[in-house]
This record gives C-alpha cells, structure tokens and sequence, in this order.
C-alpha cells in the first residue's frame, strides 16, 4: 500500500510454522556462512532467512506516514472515492466507439464494480479490429505527459488467454515476427487519484478514435 516507489511487505507467522518453512536458495543477508568449494550454506535463524538481501530502510516511514494519513482521511471515504471514480471509468471508455460502430478499447474482467477493484487492465483495438500495441499506447501516452503501466503484469498466461494467442503465434513473437501482442494497458486508481486525472486519460482514449494501427 506504501511505498517509494518499490513497495515493502511483511509476513507474520506462528514460530511453529516458520520452523517447518524450508527455503531451497538464498539471496544476500539471509546466510550466515556460504562456501563455494564445499557447496553449501547455513541460513540466517528464524526469519532473517527469508529476507530477500538487507531490508528497505527507506520504504518503512511510508508505513507510518501512511497510516497515519489514513487515519485522518477514514479508509470508508478512501474506498467510496476509488469506487466512484474507477465506475466513471469504466463507463466511458466502453462507451466510445469508432465511427463504423466497433470498440475501442476492451476491458478485461467485470465491467461495474461488482467484484472490482481500482485497477483497471484494457486493450485498444483500431476500426478494423486490429489490437494497437500496448508498448505503442504507453510511448503515445508519455508524449502526452500520461503515465501508463503496460505489459503483462507478472501473468505472462493471462495474457496469453486473454488474447487468444496459439503456440504457433507464441512461437512467432518470440522470433520478432508476430503482431500480436499478450500484454495489456494498466489505469490504477487509488487515494491521491482525481477526476481531473481520469477525464484526461478519457480524453487521451478518444485521440486514438478511428486511427488504423499501421498508421500510428
């Protein structure tokens, strides 16, 4: 939830389960001794052995500082906030269409906000059908001074399903040659988010109306 940028995490066990975790690598700060020419290790006691290197000094005063700032603001206004506005969202862009009547954007997952969050992943498509770049859409949108998450957000498979990708075609990206991209457009929505930034990227979805994907 807090974070500068990379984000911090903890994970709170009972001591008898962490004795029965057992971790088959290890990566700098969780050893206490490691040698090449005998091939072995000695982890770190309890759970310095599962810390990933030395921990994020810097990332911890965003916990309390945005606790706090939670606090003030009440975690109920935060969320109808997010609520409103990712519903406004969804709403527009699916409701903007090229001239000849097809989509321009498909939404991935439920479109209102029954069993949705504030994350919002989508795709364009130009009036013939054919899907405009995710890479494309994020060096249009930095032009414009938009910032947008793009790719396949740690799910390569959902990506892959999501646009019908076959193993032949699979094949074919991976040598440079196919035109299907299994990667998706990211709008996140959260405390500090406004209309005025949702109406631009509404605005920003509409600039990409009746353009052909060969020609952008």
């Amino acid at each position: 939830m807090f974070r500068y940028p990379t984000s911090v995490g903890c994970l709170i066990p009972r001591k008898t389960a962490l004795a029965k975790l057992s971790r088959p690598w290890f990566a700098g700060g969780s050893i206490l001794f490691a040698s090449v020419q005998a091939e072995g290790h000695i982890l770190a006691e309890a759970e310095a052995a599962l810390e990933e290197g030395s921990i994020n000094y810097l990332n911890l005063p965003a916990v309390e500082i945005g606790h706090r700032h939670i606090s003030r603001t009440g975690i109920d206004k935060i969320h109808e906030r997010v609520v409103c506005l990712t519903d406004w969202l969804l709403e527009d862009p699916a409701s903007i269409r090229h001239s000849n009547g097809s989509p321009l954007v498909t939404i991935y997952g439920p479109t209102n906000m029954t069993h949705r969050g504030g994350t919002i992943a989508i795709n364009f498509q130009d009036p013939n059908g054919n899907l405009i770049g995710h890479r494309l859409i994020e060096a249009i949108a930095s032009d414009k001074h938009r910032s947008l998450r793009t790719g396949c957000f740690c799910n390569p498979a959902a990506g892959e399903i999501a646009h019908g990708m076959t193993f032949d075609e699979f094949l074919s990206v991976l040598e440079q040659q196919g035109r299907k991209s299994a990667g998706a457009v990211r709008v996140s929505l959260g405390m500090v988010t406004n209309f005025a930034d949702i109406f631009r990227f509404s605005e920003f979805v509409r600039s990409l109306l009746d353009r052909k994907s060969e020609r952008i």
